[in-house]
């Protein structure tokens, strides 16, 4: 039960004293979501879990709490929860990122503004692979936003994807930047002489990919350091079967951007071939 208001003489239910206790207790009606969400009126007092496997956001608009409101928020789901100030500022001390099991609760300041209060939460192990997105390739591009900043290198899988339309090549893109920023080296596993691309638009990760599922390609990318505020680096494999550019390939190279990656682009090169099929996931690396 949210936030209520009495009157002089009211008899409380047996409903509304639980929910008294639990407010009392610093927890709250309890309150489950699978997906992006956005906070209303009613939520004052309670307690929102998420559970979800991809990347979801709590939203905070302003006019719907007063001050001394809280609202506490737990992450179930592997992937990662963000409080997002919408109309709301939302401060804080620390990350407004939940990865799976931290929490933290959101002490309203005024109507239009929070400060968002996170748990320490159980710190993963060094090395440890966190899935922050996971989906099918359908479209002209699959875009992967709102990317967690809590670790410390991303490593993306993509498997199967091939083209319906023209032939393409499985590309990526950060941070829809189209400039010439990226560097990037690459070569046949069997051969001795590397090929290289430099100061392209998109980090390449397939070859002359014609349209049909006999030449899907399979790439496997490694994002160092990917919220720093220089240069990443960027190692990857990635194969295409069977047709003219087809092979197993070795590529490294930079994305060379000043800001954090924050979301990643999934597309083809000439930016309108439409994916026949393939998946892909994202972990974060501590």
């Amino acid at each position: 039960m949210a936030k209520q208001t009495f009157t002089t003489g009211q008899v409380l239910t047996a409903a509304q004293m639980t929910s008294l206790q639990q407010t009392a207790m610093l927890g709250g009606a309890a309150s489950a979501k699978t997906a992006s969400y956005t906070l209303v009126a009613a939520d004052a007092g309670t307690a929102i879990s998420m559970s979800s496997a991809s990347a979801t956001t709590i939203t905070v608009n302003t006019g719907l709490f007063a001050a001394g409101d809280t609202v506490q928020i737990t992450n179930l789901g592997v992937g990662v929860c963000t409080i997002t100030a919408g109309t709301a500022t939302v401060n804080t001390s620390a990350s407004l990122a939940l990865a799976q099991y931290e929490s933290g609760t959101l002490d309203f300041t005024s109507t239009s503004a929070a400060i968002f209060i996170k748990g320490a939460g159980a710190a993963a192990a060094s090395g440890a692979y966190t899935s922050l997105a996971s989906g099918t390739l359908s479209s002209t591009a699959v875009d992967l936003n709102s990317i967690s900043q809590l670790y410390t290198d991303l490593y993306l899988v993509v498997v199967g994807a091939y083209f319906i339309t023209t032939a393409s090549q499985c590309v990526f893109r950060f941070n829809s930047d189209s400039g010439n920023t990226y560097n990037q080296w690459y070569g046949l596993l069997t051969s001795t002489t590397p090929i290289s691309e430099t100061d392209n638009t998109f980090f390449q990760t397939s070859r002359n990919n014609v349209p049909t599922s006999a030449n899907a390609s399979t790439s496997i990318v490694y994002i160092r350091n990917y919220a720093t505020t220089s240069a990443k680096q960027i190692t990857a494999t990635f194969s295409t079967i069977t047709d003219a550019g087809g092979g197993n390939y070795w590529s490294f190279g930079s994305y060379e951007s000043s800001t954090a990656i924050s979301s990643i682009s999934i597309r083809s090169s000439n930016g309108t071939s439409v994916f026949g099929g393939g998946t892909y996931t994202l972990y974060g690396v501590k």
